[in-house]
């Protein structure tokens, strides 16, 4: 079976220099902050995910016509799952991701949140095997959220279906499912040394679904009723329930996640790398 890379943590430098930290845990595992710091969150327990992928120009695998509706569903199946936190959808007007904005070093409008097709990363240098990536730019003091664009390779092979892995294409909503997980604050179980079937592994495979472990992560994050998460599967995950986004200028960092493709001519293989 064939099999897409989506994704080694890769860390860039976006306006500057960028640090990504993994914090050890039992299982699901969140991006922290530096030094232990705090999991990155949204302090409001929901983001916006403004999405300009639009018409597939055709029927889909799944029998959809619209990559906004894979993205969607994605968004949606996150939301399901009955934490404190919810995205939010629209189709507003573009704002260019790869934008600084004055005073707090981040790509794009705070909160914007775009999930865009682009040919290249902001940084000018082509994708390469990169399917998507996503940029977490967070308050390093409170871990809070700023922004996290989405940028999908307009330049690799996509449809939409459900199921195993099929050779040569990715999986838009797979490759979105994973993506949102990173804008909401976790990272790669796996690359924590955890092994657990997940969405959010650093490796793609015939996992296309929301698994426990993936759940459990959001819970984490955003506990159902609010209030201090302190559990014990990730350690340094400490969320003040009086964070705000105020001030979040002060000290950001842009951390980059990138998902990877399978060149053409590798061996097939059950599971690779993904970001």
């Amino acid at each position: 079976m064939n099999a897409s890379r989506l994704t080694t943590n890769v860390i860039l430098t976006v306006t500057g220099g960028c640090l990504l930290l993994a914090v050890p845990t039992r299982a699901f595992v969140c991006i922290a902050a530096p030094n232990n710091g705090p999991c990155v969150h949204w302090a409001t327990g929901a983001a916006t995910l403004n999405l300009h992928l639009g018409s597939a120009g055709g029927t889909l695998i799944n029998g959809t016509t619209s990559w906004d509706t894979n993205a969607v569903n994605a968004a949606n199946d996150w939301t399901a799952v009955g934490a404190d936190f919810h995205y939010d959808l629209a189709t507003g007007p573009f704002s260019d991701p790869c934008v600084t904005q004055p005073g707090n070093g981040c790509p794009g409008d705070p909160g914007g949140n775009p999930v865009v097709w682009a040919p290249q990363t902001c940084n000018g240098m082509g994708f390469g095997d990169i399917v998507a990536a996503t940029v977490n730019c967070f308050n390093t003091s409170s871990g809070a959220l700023v922004n996290a664009p989405v940028f999908v390779n307009s330049t690799a092979p996509f449809n939409a279906y459900d199921g195993p892995l099929m050779a040569g294409v990715n999986d838009i909503r797979r490759v979105l499912l994973h993506e949102f997980g990173h804008v909401l604050g976790l990272n790669h179980p796996n690359d924590a040394g955890q092994t657990v079937t997940a969405i959010m592994n650093g490796h793609e495979s015939d996992v296309d679904r929301l698994q426990p472990d993936d759940i459990a992560g959001i819970f984490s994050l955003y506990p159902n009723g609010g209030g201090t998460t302190t559990n014990s599967m990730s350690t340094g995950c400490r969320i003040s329930p009086t964070d705000s986004v105020q001030a979040l200028w002060l000290l950001v960092l842009p951390a980059v996640f990138a998902v990877w493709r399978r060149k053409s001519g590798q061996r097939p293989r059950g599971r690779e790398p993904i970001a």
